[in-house]
């Protein structure tokens, strides 16, 4: 909890801060006992009443439900309980109580004088099956136990709906921050949230700035955003770093659901900010800039790498400049199989294997089999989806985007559990009538994934079924309604904007038309589509 926030446009009350006017302050009490909380006084202390100190950031970003390690080529990389280990063992971090943890699991131990503060880009819960199928409560819970204080909001932070995203919020005790957001609809007061929260570590007071992308009604399902905006980035820095600044922390810094090659320009243009740090997110693409002597870190997504910054700072010196000095690196979180750097955290370990228990019980079952995987970015990968909507709904053409396959199959069993994860969000099959033209025009964006259709002599495309494209006439067209109603700036509103609404899950059909291929170690999937 912080020890303040605010400009909060209505924060919520089950956060036990108090609604704010502008550039208000809500001072909140704090208990030891949490890596989040330090015990302090009401009031700021003075800072002739201070000694200088160091804290250390944790910074992660589109964590993205990996709850679990990836081994790849003889690597174990990532793990949330793997990163626990590591920020405990390397950076003295102190773990967070584990909601709903059985009562023979050792409890977290108290927080007398924490020197970290672990925050997060935003992009928690939405990934794997282990978090996905459970709407991500598991990351949820994992981010409690991780001691996450606070994170920006993410444009996939409502895929499992608004309710899901206050229940993951309540469970992950973060404070979620968005500068920008904006609540135009009075009924939705309950998604208002602070554009900055204070933090208090070793006497000293860490002011944290949250930004999301304002192109979040874009990048995620538009209709779950109704009576919400978001404002464009500089302008609601602009606004809020001022604010954040009167809370009188002794370092800002800012997390942002954003790219660094859009952050980088905006911090240039605004030395007068005097961050500290900046990390970056949505993107995916890590990287280590440094914009008018201020560190700009994006670490990478999937929980594989964390950014881990130390602030020297002097409180006795003046406002805005009792940062000392600031050291940020990247650190791995990579091992050799079976040579971990540190035990695994046991109350997380055990916390996931309990759910991956219920989710072999829900969706364990083998529907296929794959000799050599498939790349999230393989031809073949995208065949098999969009083939699978194609095959089981009778259309001419199907059409998805790149970006919504979010991981690989790997090789061995193909179970319905392997499908959700690749296909995480909970997208619905829609059917559009659309002239040649159109499918033309979409054949042309960058991240269509195009299936029934193959180009032929002189420039002509031509139908699965040997016809050739014709501009002028109708075909029937399966995609998402993510898509349909413009996320990632697909057209298909305009082009038809009467489609017939299947109301199937975008899984069920390649879940089925799988099963139904009956492949095999003799006869795998993958190599039905090389």
């Amino acid at each position: 909890m912080p020890v303040s926030a605010g400009p909060a446009r209505r924060p919520r009350a089950a956060r036990a801060i108090a609604a704010l006017s502008l550039g208000a302050l809500a001072l909140l009490p704090l208990s030891a006992c949490d890596p989040r909380e330090a015990a302090t006084a009401a009031k700021a202390p003075a800072p002739a009443e201070r000694a200088p100190a160091a804290v250390t950031l944790l910074y992660t970003t589109d964590e993205h439900g990996w709850l679990l390690p990836a081994a790849e080529e003889g690597r174990v990389l990532g793990g949330a309980a793997e990163v626990l280990a590591v920020w405990r063992s390397r950076e003295g971090h102190c773990a967070g109580p584990l909601p709903g943890a059985p009562p023979d699991l050792p409890p977290a131990p108290a927080c007398k004088d924490p020197s970290t503060l672990a925050l997060s880009g935003g992009d928690n819960w939405t990934g794997p099956a282990i978090s996905s199928y459970f709407m991500g409560a598991p990351m949820a819970d994992a981010m409690a136990r991780m001691g996450y204080a606070a994170s920006a909001f993410g444009n996939h932070e409502f895929d499992f709906g608004r309710d899901a995203f206050l229940r993951n919020r309540t469970r992950s005790r973060a404070t979620y921050l968005a500068a920008n957001l904006r609540v135009t609809d009075p009924a939705l007061s309950a998604f208002a949230l602070p554009s900055f929260a204070v933090f208090e570590r070793r006497g000293l007071r860490i002011g944290v700035v949250g930004l999301s992308t304002s192109r979040t009604r874009e990048a995620a399902t538009a209709s779950r955003f109704e009576g919400i905006d978001f404002e464009g980035e500089e302008a609601a820095l602009s606004r809020a770093i001022p604010e954040a600044w009167r809370a009188a922390p002794d370092a800002l810094v800012l997390v942002a659901h954003q790219c660094q090659d859009v952050l980088e320009p905006i911090l240039a243009r605004h030395p007068e900010w005097r961050l500290s740090f900046v990390g970056a997110g949505h993107c995916h693409k890590r990287a280590e800039l440094r914009v008018g002597g201020v560190p700009l870190v994006n670490p990478g997504w999937r929980l594989r790498s964390y950014a881990r910054v130390s602030l020297e700072i002097d409180p006795r010196r003046q406002l805005q400049q009792r940062v000392v000095s600031v050291a940020a690196e990247v650190v791995d979180v990579a091992h050799p199989e079976g040579a971990p750097a540190a035990p695994p955290d046991e109350p997380l370990s055990t916390a996931a294997a309990g759910w991956q228990r219920e989710l072999d019980a829900a969706l364990g079952e083998q529907i296929g089999y794959s000799s050599d995987g498939m790349e999230r970015d393989s031809a073949e990968i995208q065949r098999w989806i969009a083939g699978a909507w194609r095959e089981q709904l009778g259309v001419d053409v199907a059409i998805l985007n790149k970006d919504g396959i979010r991981q690989a199959v790997p090789r061995g069993p193909i179970t319905k559990a392997t499908v959700f994860s690749v296909l995480p969000f909970d997208n619905k099959l829609v059917i559009c009538s659309l002239r040649g033209s159109d499918i033309l025009e979409t054949l042309r964006h960058r991240d269509a994934v195009l299936v029934g259709l193959s180009p032929s002599a002189g420039g002509r495309y031509v139908l699965h079924d040997g016809r050739l494209l014709d501009e002028d006439r109708r075909y029937t067209v399966a995609t998402i309604d993510f898509l349909y109603y413009g996320g990632d700036g697909f057209r298909f509103q305009a082009q038809d904007p009467s489609p017939q609404w299947t109301g199937l899950d975008w899984r069920a059909p390649v879940i089925a038309w799988t099963k139904a291929l009956g492949t095999s170690s003799s006869a795998p999937l993958d190599a039905r589509f090389r």
